[in-house]
């Protein structure tokens, strides 16, 4: 059937290819599309309009963002058009919804062609001869998604890892360990959970010239999708996309790359993070310092930065350890975060050096008191995890689902370190046969000073023994930067 051009408006030619059939080569090219379209146009004496095409795109998931098909039904829905010309209507949409808003244009006389047929939108058979076309495609979908999502679900219940094969950690296999490139994987996922930025992370992997195996730097984004990855940690798992879960479904053979509670942490450090928030280190109180005013109940003090007060020499911008009252702290309780770090630096310095704590100090440096002042910090820092994570589902940020997901690995590792401490015997005790530690305090602030920050958090660790840092309200000022005037009378240790 000929179509005699009822207006001068062009006809758009809209070309369209998935990036599975393109690798298969199931199908003609954009070019091969445009070019046939464009025939097509000549035979029937119609202008050719706007040239829209989208490279690598589906026409079934909803979700999907394709320009090419934005911009042709602006200029439909615009009358800038008078119609479209696809090599096939499957190259066009497989959404029944998007059938539905053509024929919404009817009215304006729009035309749908493809290589062989016209649609008459404006006439009973036109509107029934297109949406059968468009259902039967859709249906085509329907059935290939079903398919393959079984045959994914079964090769991965098979114990096959899904994915790319040219994978960061492993050879071709996907499951032979590549040595030096798991060993970048260990030492990320070490100093992430150590407190170290992701920033600072991914400019030093540029400067040693680590790259992904497609060759490109590494970015912050594809630093985190690298170390949250459960292959990593040995999982074989399988996400169901229509509801969004994903379910372990075997592991690999042999060691994995990370341990299983190492990466459960790491994962859920990062779900706990509110969307925009900057990734900031641990500072060198965290997790150690509470709030010690009167009628706050030891809350334990966050470090915000200060906008509104004068930077820091160097411009950084100012902090403060603060009992943050927006979870659930008093918010009477501030101090500059570098002056209680220099002065909480001199507390450490003085107790390690003062000879009558020479045993004690050594008893809590083997094994760091038996492991007390670890497992101490690892539920509170696991229950920190947990609370930020309820505020984040409070705020709506996160779902119930993954809610559930981050939570579930963080209760069983809080039970498992709680009853570990529990079996522990009494930190303060002096174990027999322990050599007193001799240190003067020169040497121990030379220690101190050439310390990295793990190691400064080792030795506050060290000097506490299982104790807390319990920061009093500021007498004058908030926020003030006197060290002197911070260390005698607004921190003690108990």
């Amino acid at each position: 059937m000929d179509v005699e051009p009822g207006s001068v408006k062009p006809f758009d030619i809209y070309a369209r290819v998935s990036e599975l059939k393109r690798q298969q080569k199931k199908e003609p090219s954009t070019e091969g599309q445009i070019e046939v379209c464009r025939d097509v146009l000549i035979d029937r004496g119609l202008p050719e309009g706007e040239v829209l095409r989208d490279l690598d795109k589906s026409a079934w998931n909803p979700t999907v963002k394709r320009p090419g098909w934005d911009t042709l039904m602006d200029r439909l829905e615009g009358g800038i058009s008078g119609g479209a010309i696809v090599f096939d209507l499957e190259r066009l949409t497989r959404i029944p919804g998007d059938a539905e808003r053509l024929i919404g244009l009817a009215d304006r006389g729009i035309l749908i062609l493809d290589s062989e047929s016209v649609y008459d939108l404006t006439t009973p058979n036109g509107k029934k001869s297109f949406r059968d076309a468009i259902n039967a495609a859709a249906y085509y979908s329907d059935r290939l998604s079903t398919r393959v999502r079984r045959g994914v679900r079964r090769r991965a219940m098979a114990g096959t890892p899904l994915g790319d094969s040219n994978r960061f950690g492993f050879e071709a296999d996907r499951v032979t360990l590549k040595d030096d490139e798991a060993d970048i994987l260990r030492e990320l996922t070490r100093r992430l959970l150590a407190g170290e930025t992701m920033k600072a992370l991914v400019a030093e992997l540029d400067e040693r010239g680590v790259r992904s195996r497609r060759g490109q730097p590494i970015k912050i984004t594809s630093l985190q999708a690298l170390v949250t990855r459960p292959i990593n940690c040995g999982r074989i798992t399988y996400t169901d996309t229509k509801i969004g879960v994903q379910t372990v479904v075997g592991h690999l053979p042999g060691e994995p790359i990370v341990e299983e509670e190492d990466f459960d942490r790491l994962c859920a450090m990062f779900a706990s993070r509110r969307r925009g928030r900057p990734n900031n280190p641990i500072y060198l109180c965290s997790g150690y310092s509470v709030c010690g005013h009167a009628d706050c109940d030891e809350h334990r003090l966050h470090v915000r930065p200060r906008y509104d007060m004068t930077p820091y020499p160097d411009g950084e911008v100012t902090r403060s350890y603060i009992c943050n009252p927006g979870v659930g702290g008093c918010g009477k309780t501030e101090i500059d975060q570098r002056a209680m770090d220099a002065a909480v630096a001199t507390l450490v310095i003085g107790i390690l050096s003062d000879p009558r704590n020479a045993t004690a100090i050594e008893s809590a440096a083997h094994l760091i008191a038996s492991e007390t002042a670890r497992l101490d910090l690892a539920i509170a820092e696991a229950e920190e995890v947990v609370e930020a994570l309820a505020d984040r589902l409070g705020r709506g940020e996160i779902t119930l689902i993954r809610y559930d997901v981050a939570v579930k690995p963080l209760d069983a590792r809080i039970a498992k370190l709680k009853s570990e401490r529990d079996a522990l015997p009494d930190p303060d005790a002096d174990p027999a046969g322990q050599q007193p530690l001799a240190a003067t305090r020169e040497q121990w602030k030379r220690r101190w000073d050439e310390a990295d920050h793990k190691e400064k958090r080792d030795l506050l660790k060290m000097a506490l023994r299982g104790k807390r840092i319990v920061v009093a309200p500021a007498e004058r000022g908030r926020g003030s930067r006197d060290e002197a005037d911070i260390l005698r009378h607004r921190i003690s240790i108990g």
